[in-house]
């Protein structure tokens, strides 16, 4: 009797086993608790995996199977099959699964499919199915049922001969899988979330008979004769990954923060740990969102509230030297600041009570001392560095933008990378030579890899265009023009670069660089100012920009550019993503950040512009196109700058991705 009862409390627990067949999607435990800090207060961490979690999740081992037909998630379970998750798991880390497909879609009964089976056979091309290299045979474990949403090992009739080849259960296969079928079937995973619809679509597929262990093939727009790469399930790659994030790797689930009061607040995540600290008083509205590989969301929201300390000076105001009539600016960055004062030569200038002193048409009458108090809600102000202010005589060599690089990737269509420039300034008459050059394969000397393999290049104006070029074939005027204005060798004159020796005249101008043969990669976009001798009636390059799709990582946005001549150049830099909505433009980047360069060091950075009218108004000035949302996350600097070479940087808050405009004027 007591065998029977330890017998019937083994198959209860099989048998409970299979009513969690799938585990739950991401669900917040616990909320999440409000924070309250001063700047001073040491940043607070969160384990996140301590607020979310998966229900009905008991494995430590997890894989993610890339198809044809989407991502989903596996939870291997070592508890009660280890060996087959060691097995399993090995092929994996072989690469073994790479390019697999399903080979087969049976069912046991004659009604609906019961099973969608792979791990047998791999593909190349030009196509041709090659079976995958097994390793030894595993012994059964059959210690949980095959119900629906299962991952199980394939195995001939000899109980102990499963290797590479496993199946998902489509229907509950519990009885006709079980012990009285030579002893089962080995149970070792099971699907996560909604990973099934993912499995579903395969098992709802047609079948064919292509002959021999392929005669019961899943196929897609299949409708006869030979079959390739086109017809079958393709199994991308299954990898092991995680459950939550960890600082290196995939997961299951990713988790993405979002935060109302960016200025007040820093908000950063690491793997699965955010961490928030106050740097500004004021309250965010933090919103962390778990999101599995299936698009299923959870979603927990706390609020920070920082109080301000002490003002704190991060970056002081920078000397300058400006051509007479020139715009110049004097800037400061700082902490807990509640108030601005400019002074020049230690006397207060009326009405300059912004972080930001801007002076135009800059005399020798502005030259002085100027510094800036800035006063926090408790204790004393701080007084700033005093710097001076240097005007010189005007020339044709004052400041001017001399060129523009943009590196990002191209692709086609609205995926093209478009850059614009204006050609003019005021009293300026005549044609500009200028440089243009598209530039992919001659990327690769300096090591970068994925590079644009043909770029082609088009200069437009308005609707017309009026230039344009595929391979650069070593043109004589460009090669001079390279030779002049510094611009890096080309590999030869063989390359698939695009380049242009052009001489526009006053006006506005683009030029969109897109792949040939739709070919995608890394580009680079060069306008050269290719004046010999500058002369007061020279045109000038006022404006150049860059409108493209910005990723992560080595796909942000990278504009570098060059301040020529003898003296500063005060120039308006923005980074505009939410704003391009308004003319019609899809899938914008909606919080840019903009960060300034020089060399390696971030000198300004910036990421909501905030409706300052003091940008609006120089806005309006240079011609940029209004911003009519005062609160919109778009990016601005205002900045005076001496001769050299900078990188504005244009990347996604907290990863974001989309479509980013940088613009580059010249400020009079």
């Amino acid at each position: 009797m007591r065998f029977v009862c330890l017998a019937s409390v083994l198959l209860s627990l099989i048998a409970a086993a299979s009513l969690r067949a799938q585990s739950g999607v991401p669900v917040l435990l616990r909320a999440l608790p409000a924070q309250t800090m001063t700047t001073s207060t040491p940043p607070v961490t969160l384990d996140l995996t301590e607020y979310f979690g998966v229900p009905g999740v008991a494995g430590t081992r997890f894989v993610q199977y890339d198809t044809i037909f989407g991502q989903f998630g596996v939870e291997l379970r070592t508890d009660f099959a280890p060996r087959h998750v060691t097995n399993f798991l090995s092929y994996v880390a072989s690469g073994a699964y790479v390019n697999s497909f399903m080979h087969r879609a049976a069912t046991f009964d004659g009604g609906a499919i019961s099973i969608v089976q792979g791990g047998g056979y791999t593909y190349t091309l030009p196509f041709q199915v090659l079976a995958i290299s097994k390793q030894a045979p595993i012994a059964l474990e059959y210690n949980l049922v095959n119900a629906r949403g299962t991952l199980a090992a394939a195995r001939t009739s000899e109980v102990n001969s499963a290797t590479s080849e496993w199946y998902f259960n489509v229907r509950d296969n519990s009885t006709i899988l079980g012990p009285a079928n030579g002893g089962g079937y080995s149970v070792f995973g099971r699907v996560l979330g909604t990973g099934m619809t993912v499995v579903d679509r395969m098992a709802g597929l047609p079948r064919t008979n292509a002959g021999g262990v392929l005669a019961e093939l899943p196929v897609r727009n299949y409708f006869g004769g030979n079959i390739d790469q086109n017809h079958i399930v393709v199994i991308n790659s299954i990898r092991e990954v995680s459950l939550f994030p960890a600082l290196t790797g995939r997961s299951h689930i990713e988790f993405a923060v979002e935060n109302t009061a960016p200025q007040a607040v820093v908000a950063s995540l690491a793997g699965s740990t955010l961490t928030v600290g106050g740097i500004a008083g004021g309250t965010a509205t933090v919103t962390v969102r778990a999101t599995d590989v299936n698009g299923n969301v959870a979603e927990g929201t706390f609020t920070v509230a920082v109080s301000g300390g002490r003002p704190i000076i991060l970056t002081q105001p920078a000397p300058q030297t400006v051509a007479a009539g020139s715009t110049v600016v004097f800037g400061v960055t700082a902490r807990d600041a509640t108030a601005y004062q400019w002074f020049r030569n230690g006397q207060a200038l009326p009405g300059a009570t912004a972080a930001t002193l801007i002076i135009p048409n800059a005399v020798p009458a502005s030259i002085g001392s100027y510094s800036v108090e800035v006063t926090g809600s408790i204790g004393a102000p701080v007084m700033s560095d005093a710097v001076p202010l240097t005007v010189i005589a005007a020339t044709p060599n004052a400041g001017r933008l001399v060129n523009l690089a943009i590196r990002t990737n191209a692709g086609t269509g609205a995926e093209g990378l478009f850059v614009g420039f204006a050609v003019g300034g005021a009293g300026t008459t005549g044609a500009k030579p200028l440089l243009l050059r598209g530039v992919g394969p001659s990327l690769g000397q300096f090591g970068l890899t994925g590079v644009l393999a043909d770029p082609v290049m088009t200069v437009v104006q308005g609707t017309a265009t009026i230039a344009s070029n595929d391979d650069w074939a070593g043109d004589a005027q460009v090669l001079a023009r390279s030779t002049q204005v510094g611009a890096f060798t080309l590999t030869g004159p063989a390359s698939l670069d695009a380049a242009l020796a052009a001489s526009p005249a006053t006006g506005a101008y683009s030029v969109q660089i897109v792949g040939k043969n739709n070919g995608t990669g890394i580009a680079l976009a060069e306008i050269y100012d290719a004046t010999a001798v500058p002369v007061a009636a020279t045109p000038r390059l006022v404006n150049v920009s860059a409108r493209t799709q910005v990723g992560t990582g080595g796909d942000i946005l990278i504009a570098g550019f060059v301040i020529g001549g003898n003296s500063a150049r005060t120039v308006l830099i923005r980074a505009i993503g939410p704003a391009l909505a308004a003319f019609g433009v899809p899938g914008v980047l909606a919080d840019p950040r903009l960060q300034l360069f020089s060399s390696s060091t971030v000198i300004r950075e910036n990421d909501n512009w905030g409706g300052d009218n003091q940008l609006t108004t120089v806005g309006a000035s240079v011609g940029a196109f209004a911003l009519a949302d005062g609160a919109s996350r778009d990016a601005m600097l205002l900045v005076t700058l001496e001769p050299g070479n900078y990188t504005a940087q244009v990347s996604g808050v907290n990863g974001g991705t989309g479509v980013a405009l940088v613009e580059v004027y010249e400020v009079p």
